[in-house]
């Protein structure tokens, strides 16, 4: 090889390589603590008649691509397939095919996406909407999903102009519309046309927007939405992903409960801090790796006050052969102190001792109201969930009126949630995803609850 064509190989691979370490962030300077922002979009927001197949987005600063692309949605959902085409800040995305005619798109990057330098993440999806026909589409739902953790969690909507149309199933179709929800769990879709829609909550765990049985939570609403005239918003489109039932038994359940000395007996009792109780408590015992007899425990169980020397008389709800429920029929006193032991006799060291603090009568408020329904002769089951970590749950079964009452709850925040119990088994129906089936009517209070001491929370109107 001569020296010329040497020297010109040479200055050709370094001009390759300060092209690509010039998409490259820069380094130093102060910490980023600022999520990227869009300085450039097309087509521009809310624009009309809008025609070819792609879009572009510039942004003030270096991103993860990769994060863009898991986090990069367009609602209707594109006929064919696209490609990221990036350039430094910007990037193009081609669509295989063109936009259709007098349609609204709807754009979202949701809130995964990231940028390079800092890490620093959206707090709640960007929407834009473009049209391609002369006029934008105004519908809109909103709502919340009420779950332990929102870190995944996509609200997916799937559409029909025809009424009686079959929507495609969640499980073996991508959806029309889909968003993430904001960090309270909130969620908004705009820029809906009319048609019939029906709804999904769905926890995206490998994030590929449709629902594996084996990986994902789902949630339902009992009715599908329909935008037609001037029905153009609907709001208060609330799903409820996690209901904590307290005769919940799972697996989770078990592994709330803490081991005594002896890593015999488990129960929900705090081993590490104070233990307050309503006089409605339930104590939980799992007695692991030993099958107790069930005569010992029950003549070898005490719960006492420690104050006037009562007695209380314990009601023994065995849920299997290690897991004993145990409770009073007879209220707790506020107030006092409860003194709770049990002693099995040749199972080595298995004796368990704890002492409980009842909360004092100033601690507890009440709430009333209405739940009115269609068919009076069915019940409503009404549950105030505490939204603290192991919080309690009071339940109310409304069947012949339409009043109802709770009065002792504790103070802290809570959830109002009611269904109409139409299989009359005393459980929310949450529901079939195929063959669909939607789940029993049912109402979440658009408040959250604070309940505080010694107050009343009158007039609440729950109205199916």
């Amino acid at each position: 090889m001569n020296k010329y064509l040497s020297r010109l190989i040479f200055f050709i691979l370094l001009n390759f390589l300060f092209s690509c370490a010039n998409q490259l962030p820069p380094s130093g300077g102060e910490d980023d603590t600022n999520p990227p922002k869009l300085i450039y979009i097309f087509p521009e927001p809310n624009s009309t008649l809008v025609k070819g197949n792609k879009i572009i987005f510039k942004f003030n600063e270096y991103v993860d691509r990769r994060s863009f692309e898991e986090s990069f949605f367009i609602s209707p959902r594109s006929a064919g397939d696209y490609s990221f085409d990036w350039s430094g800040k910007e990037v193009e995305i081609n669509f295989e095919k063109k936009f259709e005619p007098d349609r609204t798109y709807v754009m979202i990057i949701g809130k995964d996406f990231k940028d390079q330098r800092g890490g620093n993440t959206l707090s709640s999806p960007v929407t834009i909407a473009f049209s391609t026909g002369s006029r934008l589409d105004k519908g809109t739902f909103s709502g919340k999903v009420f779950a332990g953790n929102y870190d995944r969690v996509k609200v997916m909507i799937y559409f029909s102009k025809d009424t009686t149309s079959v929507f495609s199933d969640p499980a073996n179709s991508q959806p029309d519309y889909i968003t993430q929800v904001n960090l309270d769990g909130t969620y908004e879709f705009t820029n809906l046309p009319n048609g019939k829609f029906r709804l999904y909550a769905l926890t995206d765990e490998d994030r590929n927007n449709v629902y594996d049985s084996d990986l994902d939570k789902i949630a339902m609403l009992p009715d599908d939405i329909k935008l037609f005239g001037d029905s153009t918003s609907v709001s208060e489109l609330n799903f409820i992903m996690d209901l904590k039932d307290k005769n919940n038994y799972s697996s989770s359940f078990l592994n709330t409960l803490s081991s005594d000395s002896s890593g015999l007996i488990y129960s929900n009792y705090n081993y590490s801090g104070s233990n307050f109780i309503t006089p409605e408590h339930r104590f939980y015992f799992y007695f692991k790796n030993i099958t107790p007899d069930k005569k010992e425990v029950v003549e070898n169980f005490i719960l006492s006050d420690t104050s006037d020397r009562k007695v209380y008389k314990p009601i023994f709800n065995w849920i299997n052969d290690s897991l004993l429920e145990v409770f009073t029929q007879e209220k707790l006193k506020f107030n006092s102190v409860i003194s709770l032991a049990i002693d099995i006799k040749g199972t080595g060291n298995s004796r368990f001792t704890g002492s409980y603090n009842v909360y004092e009568k100033d601690k507890f408020g009440k709430i009333s109201g209405d739940v009115k329904r269609t068919d009076p002769d069915i019940p409503a089951i009404l549950t105030l969930y505490s939204l603290a970590k192991d919080g309690p749950i009071y339940t109310k079964v409304i069947s012949d009126t339409t009043a109802f009452e709770i009065d002792d709850i504790l103070e802290g925040k809570y959830i109002l949630f009611v269904f109409i119990d139409n299989n009359l088994n005393g459980t929310f129906d949450k529901g079939n995803v195929n063959p669909f089936k939607a789940p029993e009517n049912f109402i979440i209070y658009d408040k959250d609850f604070e309940i505080k001491g010694n107050s009343i929370i009158e007039k609440i109107l729950l109205e199916f």
